[in-house]
């Protein structure tokens, strides 16, 4: 059976509108994007050879894209994080394997080290999840926040 114009057309139209909604930033529908990038223990390991301590205030940017607003580390500033294993986004906070949440404006207290979007698995192949997402989020120009360890810290 052939379609006709206006047929085709608002299928389209309907095809597309549902693969764009699940990038849509913000509550429950951010999940149905990217999801959050992380990396087992063994993968982050052999990116990050000597991890430092990070501290932080955790950001959440417009398009949904968490990152780390540092004030004593000027170079990390605006780093887009992934996250250690065990963490996973509940809309615009992250779970921590601990089981503790976090969002906009937490401190978080950890160990990671600031690396390229290259240095990640296909990070240099734009086609690749870290290549995409971390682009997305615009990782190939702020960088990249390898977390190997991370805990919420009271508010000081």
């Amino acid at each position: 059976m052939r379609l006709g114009g206006r047929a085709a057309g608002v299928t389209m139209i309907v095809v597309v509108a549902a693969a764009l909604a699940g990038c849509a930033p913000g509550g429950a529908d951010a999940e149905g994007g990217f999801g959050l990038p992380t990396l087992s223990e063994s993968d982050a390991a052999a990116i990050v050879a000597e991890g430092s301590s990070v501290e932080g205030a955790l950001a959440v940017e417009a398009n949904g894209c968490f990152t780390l607003a540092q004030t004593d580390d000027a170079a990390a500033e605006g780093a887009w994080i992934v996250w250690p294993d065990g963490a996973r986004q509940d809309g615009a906070e992250v779970v921590l394997a601990s089981g503790d949440r976090v969002g906009e404006g937490a401190l978080l207290v950890g160990v990671g080290a600031e690396v390229a979007l290259a240095d990640l698995p296909d990070g240099g192949s734009r086609d690749s999840y870290f290549g995409s997402f971390g682009r997305f989020c615009g990782a190939d120009e702020r960088g990249v926040l390898v977390l190997t360890g991370v805990e919420t810290s009271p508010a000081r």
